[in-house]
């Protein structure tokens, strides 16, 4: 979904990769000229990729961070790939990123695990916006989940930018 929205949006995706072979094969179906890499993101060797990246976009698994999991967050080999993100980042220069998991994550380990994501997040060289929650419903998404969305800017263009996060609509069909 985040994909077609950013389509939407005029933006052009030059890779995207998950693990799942039937969501892979839908992403093809329904989009054929993308560019879907179907595995695990340790393996994903992005040196092939020659065209600079203005954006890139994630949702490391939410489960090791959820309270609908065991919240076992870096513990748990799932919350791990939040450094399989961070390797992207750094591998790709992207000018911005965007992230997105559970409000949990805002208070998972009383707020270290966040900290830590935060730490690594300015050692890459990125600002981070400070993170908000977002109502998924609010945005004419059909559905009612809470996504918190990490926003990080290039340390070199984040004084030269203004962020400003999405107004909600005022009307929910």
């Amino acid at each position: 979904g985040l994909a077609i929205g950013l389509e939407n949006a005029g933006l052009h995706s030059i890779l995207l990769n998950e693990l799942d072979k039937h969501a892979c094969a839908t992403l093809r179906h329904n989009r054929p000229h993308w560019n879907v890499v179907e595995g695990d993101i340790s393996n994903v060797d992005f040196s092939g990729l020659n065209e600079q990246v203005d954006i890139l976009t994630g949702g490391f698994p939410c489960q090791a961070f959820s309270y609908a999991g065991k919240s076992l967050g870096f513990e748990d080999t799932r919350g791990t790939l939040f450094f399989e993100m961070a390797r992207a980042i750094k591998e790709l220069n992207p000018k911005v990123f965007m992230a997105e998991n559970v409000r949990a994550l805002l208070t998972h380990d009383n707020g270290q695990t966040l900290e830590t994501i935060k730490n690594v997040i300015d050692e890459l060289g990125y600002k981070l916006i400070e993170p908000k929650v977002l109502k998924a419903i609010f945005y004419k998404v059909p559905q009612k989940r809470e996504r918190l969305i990490l926003v990080g800017i290039r340390k070199d263009l984040a004084d030269k930018v203004s962020f400003h996060w999405p107004s909600p609509y005022k009307r929910v069909m």
